[in-house]
């Protein structure tokens, strides 16, 4: 039986997380477009305090993550989320 691995010289090259991160341009106070490692946009989180109250109790505000289909120019809603990160990993 033959066992292979992967080179260290390919994972010392290989693009990290960070590297291919999108970045965050926010376009209001609730409003963030989020802009690829290239320069384009591929979406929009929206921070949402709408139904933020439960039993007269706040909550912590939500994130909705918004993609762009550029062959449609159609924005399609991905998901809600609990945090900013959690919505900016659907980007990746």
């Amino acid at each position: 039986m033959t066992i292979t691995s992967t080179p260290t010289t390919m994972l010392r090259n290989s693009p990290t997380l960070r590297q291919v991160r999108p970045t965050l341009r926010q376009v209001r106070p609730t409003l963030w477009r989020v802009i690829r490692a290239d320069g384009s946009l591929a979406g929009y989180i929206e921070s949402s305090s709408e139904g933020a109250r439960t039993a007269g109790v706040a909550t912590a505000p939500r994130f909705e993550a918004r993609r762009l289909v550029v062959s449609t120019r159609q924005i399609m809603q991905i998901g809600d989320f609990a945090s900013m990160d959690d919505a900016l990993t659907c980007f990746l």
